[in-house]
């Protein structure tokens, strides 16, 4: 992850107005069309409290209008599982275009170590219902059924990305998962999940995510894999 920058240049008024515009829009659960080029590449310390605060409500993965009817295009008619959902950000903008989606999520990431609520936790985040079950028993539940799992910023240096991969393969041969986050070396993952997954070369696929963003701060892509 980079730094926050603090000799930046400053924002305008008008780029103040639609950073504001943005951050309502997410917190009703609405998406902009794209993101400005001043907002994703920007290390602005008002772009990086931004970037905190959509976290909450969308996860790190940024959402747009554009990428999201690019990427149903590709998925059509496919049955996808939205593994580690979070928020359920994304099976709920991927359903609202008609795809046929299951999003799951076990809630870990809204308790503290004690297994409590966080105290800055409220329903509202969520974006729509997911059913309480860790990734691999989403697997053993959904996996056979299913013709894409999506996998979107699994923890940082855990088990946990590699092993659903492994169930994957193992449960439903000819799944294929699409692969949201950092590549080897950055901060989802670890390097074995890296050094097991076997990368599709898809031309469309890649067209499918040419209007994926991402923040400065992080180098996400979007991956095929098997």
């Amino acid at each position: 992850m980079g730094k926050v920058g603090k000799k930046t240049k400053k924002l305008s008024s008008e780029e103040r107005t639609i950073i504001f515009e943005i951050e309502k829009m997410i917190e009703n659960k609405e998406l902009p069309d794209n993101y400005p080029s001043f907002m994703v590449e920007s290390t602005h310390q008002v772009i990086y409290s931004l970037r905190r605060k959509l976290i909450k409500y969308m996860g790190f993965v940024l959402i747009s209008k554009d990428w999201i009817k690019d990427l149903r295009q590709w998925i059509g008619k496919r049955k996808c599982l939205d593994l580690m959902a979070g928020t359920g950000s994304l099976t709920y903008c991927l359903k609202m275009e008609g795809i046929n989606i299951k999003g799951t999520d076990n809630y870990s990431w809204k308790r503290d170590t004690n297994g409590q609520d966080r105290s800055l936790w409220n329903e509202n985040q969520m974006w729509t219902c997911l059913e309480n079950l860790d990734a691999e028993e989403s697997l053993e539940k959904y996996g056979r059924d299913v013709e894409i799992v999506i996998m979107s910023w699994p923890p940082y240096n855990e088990e946990i990305a590699v092993r659903v991969l492994r169930k994957m393969r193992q449960i439903n041969p000819s799944c294929l998962m699409i692969y949201i986050g950092e590549e080897k070396g950055g901060c989802t993952a670890n390097d074995e999940f890296f050094d097991e997954l076997d990368k599709i070369e898809d031309k469309s696929f890649v067209l499918a995510n040419k209007k994926f963003q991402y923040w400065s701060l992080s180098k996400d892509q979007v991956f095929l894999i098997k």
